[in-house]
Order: C-alpha cells, then structure tokens, then sequence
C-alpha cells in the first residue's frame, strides 16, 4: 500500500485573501491602468487575474514530465515578430508559464526547481511535442486552441474586475 504524502495545501482565510487584493488593486494595478490609460490615450483597466484551464496546466506538466510551474509576470505587447492579436490586452500585466522539474523528485520545491526550457534554435514547431511550441505556455481556452495555430502573449485570459461581482467569489 502506498504510503500517502500530506498535503502541501497552504490555504488562507478568505478575509486575507481579499485584503491582498484590495492592496494589489490600490498599489500595483489601479497605478498601472492610470500609465496604461495615458500612454494609450484611452481608459484602460490592467489585468486583476488571469484564468488558465485545467487541461492547459496538466498538458504543460506532462509535456515536459515536469512536477511544478513557474509564474513569470509580464506585459502583453507587440514585439519583434510577435503581434498581438487583442489589442485590448495592449499594455495589460500577464503570466508566463514555464514547467519545472525538481532536482529532488522526492520533494519537489521552488528552492530545487529548475525550469524545463527545451527551446530549439529554430522558431518552428516542436516535433517532439506534436506540432506544439516549446516548453513555454502562455495558455488559450480550448475553444481558441482549436481555432489558432500560434501561442501569442494575448491568448491568455486576462481578467479585469468581473461585472458586479458575477464569477468572482471574494468579497471585493
């Protein structure tokens, strides 16, 4: 029988989770979307959150036999050879995903994690992965995945504050 692992669930009280994101809105995003808005020359909210599929996450772990994913923070923007295909995200605070595997597979942590970075030297498709781009995921949600080839920095699904409170749980 195998033995089982405690859990390595650090749940917090409700309570602090929405003071966390009240001080996020006040400190980072409400001063972000008053740049964002001047630069473009429009009103703009930056991005409070992100949404990534269950499918997208697992098939990022189990294409490069990972057992963790860093979060790399980012801007969506046009960039040499990659155009956004949403200008609304122009600007907008953003993940990266990236796959990591731990030195230690016994006890996989952030301190002993290296990311899986199998970046071929050609921007082609990786054969390897059946047709995907390499080991990095900026997730789309699977009606999009059908419908696009590529993984551009706007397929991500990137959250301004719900409309009255519709889909969001905490108390903001």
């Amino acid at each position: 029988m195998k033995e089982e692992r405690p859990s390595k669930l650090k749940l917090i009280p409700l309570e602090l989770a929405d003071m966390m994101i009240k001080a996020y809105d006040k400190q980072r995003r409400g001063p972000a979307s008053k740049k964002i808005s001047r630069e473009l020359g429009k009103e703009v909210e930056d991005s409070r959150s992100v949404w990534i599929g269950k499918e997208a996450i697992l098939e990022l772990l189990e294409l490069n036999k990972a057992d963790g994913i860093r979060l790399y923070f980012g801007i969506a923007d046009d960039y040499p050879g990659h155009k956004l295909k949403r200008p609304e995200h122009k600007k907008r605070h953003t993940v990266v995903m990236v796959a990591t595997k731990s030195k230690d597979s016994d006890n996989p942590t952030m301190e002993n994690s290296v990311d899986c970075l199998r970046i071929s030297k050609q921007p082609s498709l990786d054969k390897d992965n059946g047709g995907k781009i390499g080991p990095i995921l900026m997730p789309i949600s699977s009606s999009e995945a059908e419908a696009e080839a590529g993984l551009p920095a706007d397929d991500i699904n990137m959250c301004p504050p719900p409309p009255s409170g519709d889909g969001c749980l905490l108390p903001l």
